[in-house]
């Protein structure tokens, strides 16, 4: 994500913030990766009172025990780059979007939407003896199965046709080694025919660079909570 920013002349890196106990804290961002940036990496979000705007890409227990109070504080717009929030949880960061605009996903890839729109178009017009089941992949380090993605994957197709429930459409979650992220949408009806779509990214340069650009976009919306089919929306 840092290296992203300090590649684009519309944006700029004002703070990097690690949790507490983070070994990287007080050291520059150049010793830490290949760049000419001095910037210090710090471990409070309190003392970020000059920048525009939050990306945090942290986890939950972090988001919801320690930083969530710290945005209610600094009143800046947050987008949150990251999953697993429980139902309670969405509903305390919906509170807080009544103060700020937050934009939360599972994944920042603008090509992804594109991938949704396709798998509702198809899910409006299967059989009724068709089957539908989902397939994600990721690196054996992803704490949270199934994936954010292949959630919102799971309620497109559910919103895209009324016959359908979260019931009848499976997900199977692989993880291992490191694999940034596949997810595989598979209709089967029993006429012997399948119809497959997926959608895979190679490296992390597609979530960082939709992560960048939603950022700039948040910081001109009105308070309340963004996904990113909000986003697409607008600039798609």
């Amino acid at each position: 994500m840092i290296i992203n920013i300090l590649s684009r002349e519309d944006v700029k890196l004002s703070h990097a913030i690690a949790r507490k106990g983070n070994p990287f804290v007080g050291k520059k961002v150049s010793e830490l990766i290949s760049c000419n940036d001095a910037t210090v990496v710090i471990d409070e979000i309190e003392s970020a009172t000059d920048c525009d705007v939050f990306i945090d890409c942290t986890n939950t227990e972090a988001f919801m025990n320690n930083n969530y109070e710290k945005y209610q504080k600094m009143n800046k717009p947050v987008v949150i780059a990251t999953t697993g929030f429980s139902d309670e949880d969405k509903e305390k960061i919906a509170i807080l979007a009544k103060n700020i605009p937050i934009l939360i996903s599972g994944n920042f890839s603008v090509a992804l939407y594109h991938f949704l729109k396709t798998i509702e178009f198809a899910a409006k017009r299967i059989d009724d003896d068709t089957d539908i089941q989902i397939v994600e992949y990721h690196h054996n380090q992803k704490k949270d199965a199934p994936s954010g993605t292949a959630i919102m994957i799971q309620n497109a197709l559910v919103n895209a046709n009324d016959k359908l429930t979260p019931e009848k459409i499976n997900i199977h979650s692989v993880r291992g080694g490191n694999i940034f992220g596949e997810h595989e949408v598979i209709f089967a009806n029993s006429k012997d025919e399948v119809i497959t779509f997926k959608h895979q990214v190679s490296s992390r340069e597609a979530f960082a660079k939709g992560a960048i650009d939603i950022a700039i976009w948040i910081v001109n919306q009105v308070n309340g909570v963004y996904n990113m089919m909000h986003f697409c929306g607008d600039n798609q």
